[in-house]
């Protein structure tokens, strides 16, 4: 049976995701899109349960609900309409689901590849998920929350990422927690801030793997993350403003670093 209401008990727990209590509680999130659904099934995700609006389906999203039904996720066929109801994007989408969060902690992290970003009070979703998704695209290893944050699960945080949630590793931590874990990780620690003596471009990012940590957009690096850091680096500024969004600093330093390491 497809639903036509908005009302329905079971539409109405899916858009309820939308707050982070509902998140928090259930400890899964709402992902929309055929680009989303497939990076699930690619990473191997645990998707509870698909939201289909059979109205809309191309070639395409049919493959993707059959392979959802060969894998035995539950299906909520719904009208367009209340597809959406539950979405956040502004296109008319055909497919969603519901998916586990996955957290780790940094006791689990073990052996890092490439990179880490670092990110003490990181508040706003969009930067997040752009940062996820940047780290995803320079083979870095994932994102390091620290202290009171966004949520990465925020359905605009989710969609920034484009499917990189589910690929990067997404770690909860307490700042005391990452003090205690940075001297023995193996990294170089490199903070970027207004007041660091070397252009970013100059510092090493290829002789061992990297942490990089990024202030919150209000605030920047605290004085006592900055202490943290073995080496501090600016981004020159040529202009008046005095910086650059979070989201696109990091990405400078993020390809300096794939830059590096591949070059």
């Amino acid at each position: 049976m497809i639903i036509s209401s908005r009302q329905n008990e079971r539409v109405k727990q899916v858009r309820a995701l939308r707050n982070k209590r509902e998140r928090d509680a259930t400890a899964t999130f709402f992902v929309e899109g055929r680009q989303m659904l497939q990076a699930a099934l690619d990473t191997g995700a645990v998707i509870e349960q698909a939201v289909v609006a059979p109205e809309r389906l191309d070639e395409e999203d049919g493959a993707l609900v059959e392979e959802l039904r060969r894998r035995g996720v539950p299906l909520l066929e719904v009208t367009g309409a209340v597809f959406d109801s539950l979405s956040f994007r502004e296109e008319a989408q055909a497919v969603g689901a519901v998916v586990r969060q996955r957290w780790e902690k940094l006791a689990a992290v073990g052996e890092t590849k490439r990179c880490w970003v670092a990110l003490p009070e990181v508040q706003h979703p969009g930067n997040l998920g752009t940062i996820i998704r940047t780290c995803d695209a320079v083979g870095g290893d994932g994102v390091i929350l620290v202290g009171r944050t966004t949520d990465p699960y925020h359905p605009i945080a989710v969609r920034g990422t484009l499917g990189a949630v589910f690929s990067q590793r997404i770690v909860r931590a307490t700042a005391a927690e990452l003090a205690r874990w940075l001297p023995g990780s193996g990294c170089t620690v490199v903070g970027t801030s207004l007041a660091g003596e070397k252009d970013y471009r100059e510092a090493d990012y290829a002789s061992r793997p990297v942490v990089l940590l990024m202030g919150s957009e209000r605030v920047g690096l605290p004085a006592e993350v900055a202490a943290l850091c073995d080496e501090l680096v600016r981004i020159p500024m040529a202009g008046r403003v005095e910086s650059l969004n979070l989201a696109v600093a990091a990405a400078l330093v993020l390809y300096e670093v794939l830059r590096q390491r591949e070059g």
